[in-house]
């Protein structure tokens, strides 16, 4: 008697502790990342960012895995790119075809061609932080350069801030995004 009064003790816990899982899944699939979504650049409240004049960033988060989709775009020129960072590992490393920021001061994308990318959450997942590094070729040789980039979402979670201090200037890259309704064209 005393064993099935045990076994159903521990089967007990053992169905408490299940349910508790199963609900702590449904939590997190039920509340996406506030990250999560397409942005449109407020240039008004930003950083100017020559030479383009529009830039929508689209983030996908499944898992440890972010996605972030850039679409760069000035008249008929247009770029865009993607990359896939895992914040569960210590880094990912990209290729990288073509460095778009800020190309009219002559850097290009040198090196191996390659980023290599930290990412982590802070604030409990408000905030996705990037540390970037890799190498520009410029007139004066390869540079190796490190962005640290911060995606911050509002209290509202209707404004994206990316703030990116580059090793190579002395003051913060400030760029502010409206979130897109996706019903809304």
């Amino acid at each position: 008697m005393t064993s099935v009064v045990s076994l159903s003790h521990q089967f007990r816990h053992l169905l408490v502790l299940i349910m508790a899982v199963v609900a702590t899944s449904l939590l997190i699939a039920a509340d996406p990342s506030p990250l999560a979504g397409t942005w449109r650049f407020d240039a008004a409240r930003s950083t100017e960012l020559s030479p383009w004049t529009g830039y929508e960033l689209t983030i996908t988060v499944t898992g440890d895995q972010v996605t972030i989709d850039r679409h760069l775009g000035s008249g008929r020129r247009e770029f865009s790119d993607s990359m896939t960072v895992n914040t569960a590992r210590p880094s990912t490393v990209i290729p990288v075809s073509m460095w778009p920021d800020n190309r009219h001061l002559g850097a290009y994308i040198g090196g191996d061609q390659t980023k290599r990318v930290h990412a982590a959450w802070l604030d409990a997942g408000r905030i996705l932080r990037l540390s970037t590094d890799l190498v520009l070729a410029t007139s004066q040789g390869d540079r190796a350069v490190n962005i640290l980039s911060n995606y911050q979402v509002s209290a509202s979670g209707t404004q994206l801030t990316l703030t990116e201090l580059r090793s190579t200037r002395n003051r913060p890259v400030v760029y502010v995004f409206n979130r897109v309704n996706p019903k809304t064209p």
